[in-house]
């Protein structure tokens, strides 16, 4: 029903748009993991991995310890435009400062190469989450770069059913807008990971294209049996282009294991896709 809803509201939007260009290929900065690409919207909402991506604060809300390896495969048609593997470790249990650390290999693209990350996120306030993450980024291609950046976000749990988040991207400049392009966003969580959740963002990207870009998402997503998350989601791109719809889901086993899915699929171009998949094992409070 959930997916029902979202896909109606993107064939509506996009029957109301005029014909545009195909979408760009995806890249090093629309890196998400699964939760993240099949909600489509998910700065304003607690995070593990994931939102070391999306919103540094966010992996500090949730008192957890995660080990995860990820993939991330963009396509166009029968080209790869995009392939990326690794993985990641996050510590919110240990220490009052939640700590991660990632790896990422690129070996398919315009751009080939190496991509690590830590983050560091803790609670200024009850329910404040502030994060920070260095980035260091070792790729070949057009523009070759190796050089740090930095990303930052906070996120406020307003309330148990209300959580708001804000995040800033590559605010240090490296020079190479198709690697680390700066931008910065918004976004609105209602309800929880735990039952079912709503979640709507706004992102800004400020270098990729001619002018400043916006990107408008909403997801939804819900726990059916505590065992499988299902998600669904919608997003307009004006970086990449076009209306795009998410789905996703997952398994979650008592024994600390999960394993999630997730495609996101271009409304005008529909041979523009993209998938991710994360398999992880995990210790929770």
């Amino acid at each position: 029903m959930i997916a029902r809803i979202l896909l109606g509201i993107a064939l509506l939007g996009a029957g109301a748009a005029s014909a545009a260009e195909p979408p760009l290929p995806a890249g090093y900065p629309d890196l998400v993991g699964p939760r993240a690409l099949a909600l489509s919207a998910s700065i304003g909402i607690a995070a593990s991995n994931e939102g070391m991506w999306v919103n540094p604060g966010a992996i500090g809300a949730r008192r957890r310890y995660a080990l995860e390896s990820d993939v991330f495969v963009d396509r166009r048609g029968a080209d790869t435009t995009a392939r990326f593997y690794g993985g990641s470790v996050v510590d919110s249990m240990s220490a009052p400062v939640a700590a991660g650390v990632s790896y990422m290999r690129s070996d398919e693209g315009p751009y080939t190469g190496n991509a690590w990350e830590g983050v560091l996120s803790g609670e200024l306030a009850k329910g404040f989450y502030l994060g920070v993450a260095g980035k260091y980024l070792s790729m070949r291609g057009p523009k070759n770069v190796s050089a740090g950046t930095v990303d930052a976000g906070v996120l406020w749990q307003v309330a148990n059913e209300l959580s708001l988040g804000v995040a800033g991207y590559n605010l240090v400049s490296i020079d190479n807008p198709a690697i680390a392009p700066k931008g910065y966003g918004a976004g609105v969580g209602i309800g929880n990971d735990r039952s079912f959740q709503l979640t709507g963002d706004w992102r800004a990207d400020l270098d990729r294209r001619a002018k400043t870009t916006n990107r408008w998402a909403v997801g939804a997503e819900v726990l059916l049996g505590q065992l499988v998350p299902v998600r669904a989601g919608w997003m307009r791109d004006e970086t990449l282009g076009g209306s795009w719809w998410s789905l996703g889901a997952g398994l979650v086993t008592q024994s600390g294991v999960s394993l999630d899915i997730a495609y996101r699929q271009s409304i005008e171009d529909p041979s523009a896709r993209t998938i991710a998949g994360a398999l992880k094992v995990f210790m929770f409070q």
